[in-house]
């Protein structure tokens, strides 16, 4: 069951996607190659106030700022960033129309971001997260890293258990939290892999495969592990978490689509913050 944000459901090279980047509209659009998002990666990180250096080539970029730096060159499908982690794009890097494009992957990596979207105007987003307030980890993965397969769909090598979930840095007066999973890629249009209400205010994490002995009216949508569809590349899964303003919240509905859930999160919500990881079949 997937919405497209885009109307063109034609996702071959050549279909275009508005793209911001934190508030700034870019004047580039990023591309779709067969489903895989490319951006555009001088204006992207130019606009996030990064250098971006292209060779007379136009074949090779040198990338600095204060919190990331990284070379790369048309061709590549790894990348390596301040000269620590290296990861595998789910497409390389091209030259097209005067411009060098990259994975999304990158850009959300790089600029610690989450993928969002303006559905009304089919308007792609990247949003740098903020450094203070509620932040969501897991101790199974790290931040914009893979998800290990035990946490995704039998179907896709892996053992459908849930995953364990941690937040720090709750506003005192919390008086619930939710947690939220949602697969960020284009073609999935927010599909929700798991919902969860009325976690008690004293609590601070979810513990690995909870959702085998959560009840189904705090569990409104069941754990449902990644299972992306073949070569659609890297799919971005965001796990949200609010700290809300309610101790009892009731969700009437059943949860498909973020968009089920979110405007009654966000009517309570006093804080919330989301853990990007990485999964493709």
């Amino acid at each position: 069951m997937t919405k497209d944000i885009i109307d063109n459901n034609d996702f071959t090279r050549g279909t275009l996607v508005s793209l911001k980047v934190n508030g700034n509209s870019l004047t580039r659009k990023a591309i779709n190659v067969n489903t895989k998002l490319l951006v555009p990666l001088k204006e992207m990180l130019e606009s996030c106030g990064a250098i971006v250096k292209i060779n007379e080539m136009n074949e090779a970029a040198t990338v600095s700022s204060p919190d990331f730096s990284f070379e790369l060159a048309v061709g590549d499908t790894q990348v390596t960033i301040n000269n620590q982690a290296t990861f595998t794009l789910d497409h390389e890097v091209v030259f097209e129309d005067d411009e060098i494009f990259v994975s999304v992957r990158l850009a959300l990596t790089a600029l610690k971001a989450k993928l969002g979207r303006e559905k009304d105007a089919g308007v792609v987003t990247i949003e740098t997260l903020p450094e203070n307030g509620l932040t969501v980890a897991s101790p199974a993965f790290e931040a914009w890293g893979n998800i290990p397969h035990k946490f995704v769909q039998h179907s896709v090598g892996g053992e459908n258990i849930s995953m364990p979930i941690q937040w720090i840095g709750a506003p005192a007066h919390a008086k619930s939290f939710a947690v939220v999973i949602y697969d960020a890629h284009v073609l999935s249009d927010y599909w929700v892999h798991w919902a969860v209400i009325n976690v008690d205010d004293t609590t601070s994490e979810i513990a690995e495969n909870a959702a085998a002995s959560l009840s189904e009216s705090q569990q409104i949508k069941p754990y449902y592990g990644m299972q992306p569809a073949g070569g659609t590349g890297d799919h971005a899964y965001q796990i949200a978490v609010y700290a809300l303003d309610i101790e009892n919240l009731d969700v009437p509905n059943q949860i498909v689509f973020l968009e089920d859930i979110s405007p009654i999160l966000e009517a309570h919500s006093i804080a919330s913050g989301t853990l990007v990881g990485f999964f493709q079949s």
